[in-house]
């Protein structure tokens, strides 16, 4: 039998002990079992009975024992058949284990384990010769600074070390710092020694080791002159080769990278696209499309780019979350993609109903905003009917058929809402109530709305178009789906109770009814529109002059200018006869001009919430929708002045009949609508 060397050494529990045998001797085997150890130190046979705690604490112990310590006492080439299947960042942490390890791999004799490690790894330049196959391993793959053990990922090749920021200026010299600086008389080059690049701020530093350039000072100390420059020359051949080496190394680091950073990639993006084929059986692919893949790495963050394969237990810790979120984005996809389409369809619908003359016998004096009629049972039930559902605008030619009933349920129902605001006098107390309905057709329904800094005076039913009511508030909301409804229609479903305004009603309107002769309880709208009577007000009129008015400017007036009076101070007074007369013939020729900026309505659509616009916009919609063109649009046929801001003029009838235009009066920008109002210089509206 042939004798190897590693048949003839053991290494015991104490490495300081080695026992030689002769060959063919029985090598005995030391046991790692608890139990059948005949170690005495380890499961001694003959043991005296202890309580339950020691027996716990005793085999506890043992097994803290039953480690690998005792592999260094295997066979050698067997051990190192076992050690030849290590990567050199294995062999580097197993000699730091134990003693008996490091004595074993540091030896010399072992440096055929480290090569066939290092073997093992791709491209790696060979061990250059200069440092041993640990010192190889040690500088390539632990990632600790040579000096304070710091973690530093980036290697000084040429330097054969790692240093850190702070231990790179302990350890090294730059080629124009004085202390790397040799005597004139030697000849000393900067590539006699190897040397490390490193690029920063400024100038690139050549940098070299203190000790090597000690060393060199050292060594050229000791050499006679006629061999220096020989000397020289050698130092230079070696550091070639030292600068050669590294440069492959440098590659084989940046190729690792490169390879490892494509290697991590592309786990990442099996694990997204795991992820993504989850959710896609799960039935939520439309949702993914519709948020694109940089919703899912917002959402899961760094659970997204984690590069390791997605488990199942990872998939259940992130789903809860990201299912809960899907079904928001599902419903913002559905309003989007689904609901937004056949909305459309509704809006545009409607506003070629709207754009017909109301029927004769119309009973709504204000219709509803679109956004309100898609609220509607009859077209929302077409709205969010099933995705697979194909609606046009055919579809709701049924539901248009029933809007007169909805209209008339969505008036009574704001109509109650409002009054909830503010109750009409005649309707309080036990006796002689009237409807609200009938309370609101009065022509004394006119009413003070404040909100914040905003004060106006609005008649019914144009207060129900009061922008609070309707208008989407400046606020940023979190309610996608919501906005998303918002931003489509330019308007929210009109509402008495989004901002509870102060609203009272307006006394002096009664003064004016007063002075017509009529009951102010029992007056309508549409009966002082047809009496077309004139007014003089008694506070701004003059023994010589009369400042008249129609009955809703005089309304206006009364507000503007006289509201801190009582309203029986103002004494309105009738114009009749030759003057009224006069007066409806001068208002006929004088044909007061309506600005640009006016806020006007179509007269030839059915009025409707939020339909009141800028006379340029109106001039161009009679051009596009009726071929009206816009000097041909006449006032009162085509367009009306919004009742709340009044654009016609007040008269001045003097003694003898003759009519003027109030000189007194001047136009201003309305505070509440952009509309040019009549403002009397020495009062604030």
């Amino acid at each position: 039998m042939v004798t190897t060397r590693s048949a003839t050494r053991v290494v015991g529990n104490d490495s300081t002990k080695v026992m030689v045998l002769k060959p063919g001797s029985f090598i005995p085997q030391a046991s790692t079992s608890d139990e059948d150890s005949e170690d005495p130190d380890i499961a001694p046979r003959h043991v005296k009975k202890r309580s339950k705690k020691r027996a716990h604490h005793a085999k506890k112990k043992l097994k803290r024992r039953g480690r690998l310590d005792l592999m260094p006492t295997m066979n050698l080439d067997i051990l190192f058949h076992i050690l030849s299947f290590l990567s050199p960042m294995d062999l580097l942490n197993l000699s730091r284990t134990s003693k008996d390890f490091r004595n074993l791999l540091l030896q010399r004799s072992s440096a055929s384990v480290w090569r066939t490690a290092r073997l093992q790894v791709d491209d790696l330049p060979d061990c250059p010769q200069d440092m041993s196959e640990p010192q190889y391993a040690n500088l390539a793959f632990y990632p600790h600074c040579h000096d304070c053990d710091r973690v530093v990922r980036s290697v000084l090749w040429p330097l054969r070390a790692r240093y850190c920021p702070r231990c790179i200026g302990e350890n090294t010299l730059d080629q124009w710092s004085t202390a790397s600086r040799f005597p004139w008389t030697v000849n000393f080059n900067s590539y006699d020694l190897p040397h490390a690049i490193i690029y920063g701020t400024g100038r690139p530093k050549q940098l070299f080791l203190k000790k090597a350039l000690d060393e060199l000072r050292a060594e050229l100390s000791k050499t006679p002159a006629d061999e220096m420059v020989a000397l020289l020359r050698e130092k230079r051949t070696n550091a070639a080769e030292v600068m050669k080496h590294a440069e492959r190394c440098q590659q084989w680091l940046e190729y690792v990278a490169s390879s490892r950073k494509l290697e991590l990639d592309a786990i990442r993006r099996a694990r997204q696209d795991d992820i993504v084929t989850r959710l896609t059986e799960a039935g939520y692919r439309p949702e993914l499309d519709y948020v694109n893949k940089f919703w899912l790495e917002d959402h899961l963050g760094t659970s997204f780019k984690e590069p390791k394969p997605l488990n199942q237990k990872s998939w259940d810790r992130m789903r809860p979350d990201l299912i809960t979120a899907l079904d928001k984005v599902r419903m913002r996809r559905i309003e989007d993609k689904v609901y937004g389409p056949r909305r459309q369809i509704l809006m545009d619908e409607y506003k070629k109903y709207l754009q017909d003359p109301p029927p004769a016998d119309a009973a709504f004096d204000l219709m509803p905003h679109a956004v309100n009629v898609a609220e509607f049972d009859p077209f929302r039930v077409l709205i969010m009917s099933p995705e697979s559902a194909t609606i046009t605008a055919t579809s709701f030619v049924s539901a248009f058929q029933q809007l007169r009933d909805f209209v008339s349920s969505w008036r009574a129902k704001i109509d109650r809402e409002f009054l909830d605001l503010i109750r009409c006098p005649e309707s309080e107390g036990d006796s002689g109530k009237q409807e609200d309905a009938d309370c609101l057709q009065l022509a004394t329904a006119t009413f003070i709305v404040e909100s914040g800094s905003d004060r106006r005076l609005l008649m019914y039913p144009e207060v129900l178009s009061w922008p609070g009511f309707f208008v989407p508030a400046p606020v940023t909301l979190f309610d996608e789906v919501y906005l998303l409804q918002v931003k489509q229609f330019e308007c929210r479903m009109w509402s008495a109770v989004r901002h509870l305004p102060r609203i009272s009603v307006f006394e002096g309107t009664a003064a004016v009814v007063q002075a017509a002769s009529l009951d102010p309880k029992t007056t309508r709208r549409e009966h002082m529109d047809e009496l077309d009577a004139r007014f003089a007000c008694g506070k701004c009129s003059t023994p010589g002059s009369k400042v008249v008015m129609t009955w809703d400017m005089a309304v206006m007036h009364s507000y503007r200018l006289h509201r801190d009076l009582q309203p029986e101070e103002i004494k309105w007074t009738l114009i009749e006869g030759e003057e009224l007369e006069n007066v409806k013939h001068y208002e006929k020729e004088a044909k007061p001009t309506v600005k640009a900026d006016a806020i006007v309505y179509c007269a030839l659509c059915q009025h409707h919430v939020r339909d009141a616009r800028s006379l340029t916009f109106i001039q161009n919609h009679l051009a596009e929708i009726h071929g009206i063109p816009s000097n041909k649009a006449e006032q009162g046929t085509h367009y009306i002045p919004d009742r709340n801001s009044t654009s016609v003029i007040s008269m001045v009838v003097d003694s003898d009949g003759k009519v003027s235009n109030h000189a007194d009066h001047r136009l201003v920008p309305s505070y509440s609508s952009g509309i040019e109002l009549l403002y009397w210089k020495s009062h604030l509206v």
